[in-house]
């Protein structure tokens, strides 16, 4: 593929600058496989790692001019810092030999441009996976800054492994680093266009600021044509593809493929709406609302919610703003084909490599909740995030009018009397609280990027989530436990818990989870794995609750916006398979933790900035209806946990580095004054833990966002003067990087805690906690 960019300083001329065989920055060239007018794209072997890559080497003029040069060192390491799993990554980038390169993975497949041109219109299935996958990766970048501006389907590549049985797995390219440093350099000629006419938003075309939703116009541009096999806009010349995508209304799906369900028409549209106000507020929410559309065709119930549950706290610009663009003239490319327009920088469709195919959330996204670098808190972040509080907080005064779901039972609080309080705002501030380094701590080695973690009612094992597989540890007379052994299980690198008999091992895996048998994995069986539950479309799994009877299992899932609900036990009984799946509840934007009373069952929506309160039998029968209520719950809640009496719900509010008490009789009858606890722990804290019998309370505290001179942690918590009003921050226990998830040894004074950054287990000694 060729984008040239006629008179681009530095631009390649007719004979190569690089041939196959010589060395750039230690790599090897290989294989041309894509060439522009301002770079040229090689597979290069990099002896070092003792593996292939593909190096895009700048036109060698660029390195010269001193602005553009720092620009986009800076802005590969920005790339490079965004953690997600459908992101090409960047190994290296900087200059070498008078060149600026950048090295990434590279990818042994085709793109979604290749398969539409070989196939037409795809898959309905096929495009909600792809398309969820871009979206995913779009926003982990938009929240980090960064702008794509050359969102289109050569830029989507899909991984070699891919299989007609299994779901692509899709890396989206060429985040244009280049692209905005030349905007900014100002090393683009006048007129000239930095992005692909087919596919662009009219505020690229008019110069305007971008943001986010600049991005989520192209790619529902690029939605349309995979649905119908067609550009939104066929048009002989390029500046009639501009007038179209500047005044013409947003085409209808339908008429061009008149098949595709009824809603698909008002998502594609609203994603291509002129102004991009008129948008969905994210690519993820745009992604989400396709699948409802599509799954309405397809005799799936998921219901669109109201417009206020999509509501995000990162609907923000770029952090560093992307510049305007001038005044453009078209350069089109008559090879593109099917009447394709083209201009400015190459975009390429760099062919991508095999990566894990489960989404690794993010991502909790950041991932919210995936290690990604430095946090960055704009003003304008934390006033979205505030006002979006407070418009969800309006939630429901009654349940269903009478306080009540059919068929549940009232009950009263002992803390009703407690005067309500204000729900703490976006920061980065943290306590400050003693080191309690007299508390005894071990650690434990174990696999990479260990997340959740569950321990047997007996205390004798402990089974931890880290990736592909479950590491299953020994819980012996040592502080530490010791690493017994790794069951493999594809993509179980998220939340994990056990059934309350002890029997089976559940944890979050894709758009599902898998299951364990813990009676084999104990007696050695080389493969203890009962099977995998799935949801049709949902994706980016990341916390497991199961009922309290063993029969159902609950999953987030952060991209889909959505609460995935299973029938273990016919999974069990009968054998895994589709029926397992009952269906979806419909959430805000990206929930995460949850927690129950056995009757209720409360989620943290870390995105929408709320608690959403469901009927539990409700959730098991008719789950599209099993919202009550939905409360504002701070800024970014990321877990939540019952207290032994069930009388409150804690949460910890990452964005807020604060762990929250709401009453839970308030939650569902009167959210907007159901705080009742508020202290400010250390910096992003993620998982939490009563130990004590409820005492005390230990907080992960992870600084995901390393900020400079602040440490992980655990933060310990006195429970009493918390709801009692009191300075409650008894201090810190020392961790290493990114501390995630709790588990307690039953029988013992221990505290497990996941590492995530050091590849860790950290057994703290809590008998000796103030």
């Amino acid at each position: 593929m060729s984008e040239q960019t006629p008179g681009m300083p530095g631009e390649f001329g007719g004979s190569a600058e690089f041939s196959v065989g010589s060395l750039i920055a230690g790599y090897r060239l290989e294989e041309r496989i894509g060439r522009g007018g301002m770079a040229v794209v090689f597979r290069a072997y990099d002896a070092r790692l003792d593996r292939q890559v593909a190096l895009k080497i700048l036109a060698p003029g660029l390195s010269d001019d001193a602005a553009f040069r720092q620009r986009f060192i800076r802005e590969s390491r920005a790339a490079a810092a965004v953690d997600d799993p459908h992101i090409t990554p960047v190994f290296e980038a900087g200059e070498a030999d008078g060149v600026l390169f950048i090295a990434m993975r590279y990818v042994r497949g085709g793109d979604v441009r290749s398969l539409i041109d070989r196939l037409g219109a795809l898959p309905l299935d096929r495009v909600a996976e792809i398309v969820s996958q871009v979206a995913s990766a779009l926003d982990a970048a938009h929240a980090r800054g960064l702008v794509h501006r050359d969102v289109k389907p050569a830029n989507m590549l899909l991984d070699a492994s891919s299989v007609p049985d299994r779901p692509d797995h899709v890396y989206l390219s060429d985040f244009g680093l280049s692209k905005t440093s030349l905007a900014v350099s100002g090393l683009t000629t006048t007129g000239q266009f930095l992005g692909t006419l087919d596919y662009v938003a009219p505020e690229q075309i008019e110069g305007r600021q971008l943001d986010g939703r600049t991005d989520l116009y192209a790619l529902a541009c690029s939605a349309f044509e995979m649905l119908t096999g067609e550009l939104p806009f066929r048009r002989d010349h390029g500046m009639s593809v501009m007038f179209a995508h500047l005044s013409e209304p947003p085409p209808l799906p339908r008429q061009r493929r008149p098949d595709l369900p009824p809603d698909i028409d008002k998502v594609i549209t609203t994603g291509m709406a002129k102004s991009p106000a008129d948008r969905q507020p994210t690519c993820r929410a745009f992604a989400a609302a396709l699948r409802r559309a599509i799954a309405s065709g397809t005799g799936v119930s998921r219901p669109d919610t109201s417009p206020a549950r999509h509501l995000e706290t990162q609907i923000v610009g770029p952090l560093f703003p992307a510049d305007p663009v001038p005044p453009i003239t078209v350069v089109s490319d008559p090879s593109a084909g099917r009447g394709r327009t083209t201009g400015g920088a190459a975009g390429w469709g760099i062919a991508s490599a095999t990566a894990s195919s489960q989404a690794g959330p993010t991502a909790e996204w950041a991932q919210p909740d995936a290690p990604s670098g430095r946090r960055q808190r704009t003003p304008l972040l934390i006033a979205a995030a505030c006002v979006v509080a407070l418009l969800i907080g309006g939630g429901a005064d009654a349940l269903w009018g009478h306080g009540h779901p059919p068929g549940s039972t009232g009950g009263t609080s002992d803390t009703t009397s407690v005067t309500s309080l204000a729900l703490p705002t976006c920061t980065t501030a943290t306590a400050k609280a003693d080191t309690l380094a007299r508390v005894p701590t071990a650690l434990a080695a174990i696999g990479g990027g260990p997340f959740g973690i569950a321990v047997t009612a007996d205390g004798q094992y402990s089974f931890v989530a880290v990736g592909n597989a479950i590491d299953m540890l020994h819980n012996g007379t040592s502080l530490a436990p010791a690493l017994i052994r790794s069951i493999s299980a594809s993509g179980a690198g998220r939340g994990a818990e056990l059934t309350s008999d002890g029997k089976y091992l559940v944890a979050a895996t894709g758009s599902g989870a898998v299951v364990v048998n813990v009676a084999e994995a104990e007696q050695g069986d080389p493969y203890p794995v009962m099977g995998t539950l799935t949801s049709p479309t949902g994706s980016g799994a990341v916390q497991v609750l199961i009922s309290t009877d063993s029969r159902f299992v609950f999953v987030t899932l952060q991209n889909s916006a959505e609460l995935a609900v299973f029938n273990l036990d016919q999974a069990l009984t009968r054998g895994f398979g589709p029926s397992d799946f009952i269906g979806y509840v419909p959430l805000g934007n990206t929930p995460v933790g949850m927690a129950t009373d056995g009757t209720w069952l409360y989620v943290a929506d870390l995105g929408a900035g709320d608690l959403s309160v469901l009927s539990l039998s409700r959730a098991e029968t008719d789950p599209a209806h099993a919202v009550a209520v939905t409360a504002p719950a701070g800024c970014q809640p990321a877990r939540a946990m019952m207290s032994p009496d069930h009388q409150v719900v804690w949460v910890t509010a990452r964005g807020s580095d604060a762990l929250l008490g709401f009453s839970a009789t308030r939650l569902r009858t009167d959210p907007r004054h159901a705080l009742i606890a508020k202290v400010m722990v250390g910096e992003v804290p993620l998982g939490e833990a009563f130990v004590d019998h409820g005492a005390r309370i230990v907080v992960a505290d992870s600084n995901l966002s390393a900020l400079a001179g602040v440490p992980s942690n655990v933060a310990v918590v006195n429970t009493a003067d918390a709801l009692s009003g009191k300075p409650a921050l008894l201090g810190y226990v020392p961790t290493g990087a990114v501390p995630r998830e709790f588990a307690v040894v039953p029988g013992r004074d221990t505290v497990l805690v996941t590492v995530q950054g050091a590849h860790d287990l950290e057994a703290i000694n809590a008998g000796d906690l103030p």
